[in-house]
């Protein structure tokens, strides 16, 4: 573990405790009551947050699949913070461990390892956030020396409180607890591609570990589910491909038309795709390592 500072891990120690208050939280619903306007909330919470998880934390802030300006990583990542899913540091660090040591001790989250069966399910679904591995052994230079992202990563939990209070403000009790709620199903759903797709899926591309396609997970996570594509094209900006006798199939990836948008509206640009070329040798279980294109 790096020698973090005593205020960071309290910072960071903030974050799961949230995450359980927010599991808690979402009972008040049952006492509440949800209205049509409640339901609204949760779902455009649900979806917003995790727009930003996906397309910013994950595809821009971590795999670089494509550019954009400071401002769309800045926004995206206070909105990822309010989400619950840590700074951008901690979430970095930790999802870069997962892909150099997939299926493997050192792997944060790995539904086989340490623990199999219904224990690395369970594991790979949250427990992991409740061991010695949730602090990441190192954290990357690029988003520690990015200023406001730092400053962000160590303030992780207001976003997420700041959303709980707009929340009350709008709709008292029970849109508080519709923003409990959200945040519960936003954290599992997010879980879902550590574990099921870890688990149970399609698998197209060849990889050095279990990562699956699952569409249901895609679903979920507005793309993130085409997972045996990102392990084995971790730097592809499109998630949602998969092969079928030979042939190149695209599939459903709200994440990558997001990102299309961005670069439509001159945001973003340079989003970065396999080559069917490379998408046809990787099937073919070929050890050449992929070639990305910018569209």
């Amino acid at each position: 573990m790096p020698n973090y500072s005593l205020l960071t891990k309290v910072s960071y120690v903030i974050g799961p405790i949230l995450i359980i208050v927010s599991h808690i939280g979402s009972f008040m619903v049952l006492l509440t009551g949800l209205s049509w306007g409640a339901i609204a909330w949760i779902i455009f919470l649900y979806f917003i947050r995790m727009l930003a998880t996906t397309g910013i934390y994950h595809r821009l802030l971590t795999h670089k699949s494509y550019q954009a300006h400071p401002f769309i990583l800045w926004l995206g990542c206070i909105v990822g913070a309010s989400a619950g899913q840590m700074g951008p540091s901690w979430w970095k660090a930790h999802h870069l461990c997962h892909h150099q040591y997939a299926e493997q001790d050192l792997d944060p989250h790995s539904p086989h390892a340490p623990y199999k069966g219904m224990r690395g399910f369970y594991w790979s679904q949250g427990g992991w956030l409740l061991s010695k591995k949730f602090f990441p052994t190192q954290l990357p230079s690029d988003v520690e020396n990015n200023l406001p992202l730092r400053i962000l990563d160590r303030l992780h939990f207001l976003p997420l409180v700041a959303l709980g209070v707009v929340s009350y403000a709008i709709g008292g009790w029970e849109y508080l607890g519709a923003f409990f709620l959200s945040t519960t199903l936003l954290f599992h759903g997010v879980q879902t591609v550590n574990s099921f797709c870890h688990i149970t899926g399609s698998e197209y591309f060849e990889t050095n570990d279990l990562s699956r396609n699952n569409g249901w997970v895609a679903f979920l996570t507005l793309g993130e589910g085409w997972h045996n594509l990102h392990h084995a094209f971790p730097s592809s900006s499109r998630h949602g491909i998969m092969l079928r006798e030979d042939k190149v199939i695209y599939l459903p990836d709200p994440t990558y038309a997001f990102i299309k948008m961005l670069e439509f509206l001159k945001l973003a640009s340079k989003p970065r795709i396999p080559s069917e070329t490379a998408l046809l040798k990787r099937s073919k279980k070929e050890t050449e390592l992929p070639v990305l294109v910018e569209t």
